[in-house]
């Protein structure tokens, strides 16, 4: 069981990290940050290292990562164009069947196999085909899950380069009874990032993009496990009451 001011503790930490990034953190907006987007270069790395290692789980979602790249269907991508001849310069975009995002009046850009860090430029270069020197910026947002010991439990879509201790500050923040420790990252019914590895993804200040979230996971925040002197008086006296009743049979 997690003591009361371990608890505490980290909820300060938390909100201490937040307050660092509290504009970035406050609505899905375009950003130069691009720092927490894992290149091809970084995950082909990543995988290599993975494998010398027999991280054969880590590997697998690394190198399934590079080939089918980091959208999903449903997915959101804020896209904000720099050119006079795109008539709407802000416009948010789904990623539809196909893993195609369509733009108007424009052929529909497809984008499997494409990472985040590689989507404005594989953007512009499709403008491109139509426009002399397009500018644009894209922000793509993941759809993720917050449930257990939080404030608002839900979805949310967020910006895919937002630390996960900005996602949880989304979700309301740790309940009074959050289990710190005890948090963890599920695709289904998958734990991919368990209590360990995500208290350390917390210490570090991973982004969703470097803990290779991708649309529908979910991130769990148990409750602590109180031990309950009336539980156990409640079971206590029903154990009685059986052997009485098993006496006087006899």
């Amino acid at each position: 069981m997690i003591k009361p001011s371990y608890a505490m503790s980290a909820m300060i930490a938390i909100i201490s990290a937040v307050a660092l990034g509290a504009v970035a953190a406050q609505t899905p907006t375009v950003t130069g940050r691009r720092s927490e987007f894992e290149s091809r270069a970084d995950l082909e790395e990543r995988a290599r290292l993975a494998e010398s290692q027999h991280r054969t789980s880590e590997a697998w979602t690394l190198r399934n990562r590079l080939e089918k790249g980091d959208f999903q269907e449903g997915d959101r991508i804020v896209v904000t164009f720099h050119s006079t001849a795109i008539a709407q310069p802000i416009e948010t975009t789904t990623v539809r069947a196909g893993k195609v995002i369509q733009i108007a009046r424009l052929e529909d850009l497809k984008l499997e196999g494409v990472l985040r860090s590689e989507l404005t430029d594989r953007l512009v270069a499709h403008l491109g085909k139509y426009f002399k020197d397009p500018e644009a910026q894209t922000t793509p947002l993941l759809r993720v899950a917050v449930f257990g010991s939080v404030g608002h439990p839900g979805y949310f879509y967020s910006p895919a380069d937002v630390l996960l201790n900005d996602v949880l500050m989304r979700a309301g923040g740790p309940g009074a009874d959050a289990d710190m420790k005890g948090i963890i990252v599920r695709r289904g019914s998958e734990i991919i990032w368990s209590e360990e590895a995500t208290q350390t993804a917390l210490i570090d200040g991973l982004s969703l993009d470097r803990l290779n979230l991708r649309a529908g996971d979910e991130i769990y925040v148990p409750p602590q496990h109180h031990f309950s002197w009336t539980t156990v008086f409640t079971v206590g006296v029903s154990i009685a009451s059986i052997i009485l009743t098993f006496v006087r049979l006899r």
